[in-house]
């Protein structure tokens, strides 16, 4: 039975890449291509737009998390992600303030 090919518009891919980073895993850009159909350059945007997105979100933070390409182990990873639950814990006391 052939496998089921899902097709995932621009947000919701970059949703779903930015979940399974958050879930600890570390991709390559092989294993990315793969999960979502896609080329080379699209990954590469698709990295660019959650780095942005984490970028904008930790404006004045002392400690910020970021994708990094790890070289040795030619994967991509989200560091510092205890940091990053505390921005997301700031975020939604302020959303129940108001």
């Amino acid at each position: 039975m052939a496998a089921h090919k899902t097709v995932f518009n621009d947000k919701q891919r970059i949703l779903r890449l930015y979940s399974a980073l958050i879930s600890h895993r570390a991709l390559s850009i092989e294993e990315i291509e793969d999960m979502f159909f896609i080329g080379r350059k699209t990954v590469q945007r698709d990295i660019s737009e959650i780095r942005t997105f984490l970028h904008d979100l930790q404006i004045g933070e002392p400690i910020k998390s970021e994708i990094i390409f790890d070289r040795h182990s030619k994967k991509y990873r989200l560091t510092e992600m205890d940091n990053l639950f505390r921005v997301f814990d700031k975020i939604n006391k302020i959303d129940e303030e108001e």
